[in-house]
């Protein structure tokens, strides 16, 4: 099956093409207090922002990683992503939408979509979410949809040499579907 594009009520997950290069950056890559929340490393050179999305293009042909677009207007205002770390077993790669766009129920969507890749198209039986300590959204986000929490990591985050501390908590797929039903 094609899971290269997964539409939603008000985003679209998709890959990658040249031109969102303009709006990633705006939203997303250029922002510093984004990248406070993430291990990636900032951009702030349209030049390095048309590298990178180059080598995106080139990443997401053979993975579960996105773009989010806002469905009306296809503008991209966040990306996300899973990967199989081993049979049945998934995490999420990152997950960012732009600031202006936090809070707003999209983060929520993002995930519904992903779990619903996951366990539902890729037979998941275990999904692992991961978020800086300090990011109260991306936790809040997590206990909404009953993820458990199962450790916590210290990390050093390669583009600025900070220590960060990482929380870990995983979802089964019977939990999943148990919270579904209640939905």
């Amino acid at each position: 099956m094609d899971f290269s594009r997964l539409e939603g009520e008000n985003i679209v997950l998709r890959k990658a093409v040249f031109d969102d290069y303009k709006s990633i950056f705006k939203h997303v890559w250029s922002d510093k207090d984004i990248y406070e929340l993430m291990l990636f490393d900032p951009i702030y050179d349209e030049e390095d922002a048309k590298k990178r999305i180059n080598e995106i293009i080139e990443i997401q042909k053979n993975t579960y990683t996105y773009f989010v677009a806002l469905k009306d207007s296809d503008e991209v205002i966040g990306l996300c992503g899973i990967n199989e770390v081993s049979k049945g077993i998934f995490e999420e790669t990152g997950i960012c939408l732009s600031k202006e766009y936090q809070s707003k129920g999209y983060g929520k969507e993002l995930l519904s979509m992903l779990l619903d890749l996951a366990f539902n198209k890729l037979f998941a039986k275990t999904f692992v979410y991961a978020y800086f300590k300090d990011n109260i959204k991306s936790k809040m986000l997590a206990i909404h949809f009953g993820f458990k929490y199962s450790h916590t990591e210290e990390m050093i985050r390669s583009w600025d040499n900070k220590k960060v501390i990482v929380e870990y908590c995983t979802l089964n797929d019977e939990d999943y579907k148990k919270q579904k039903n209640k939905a």
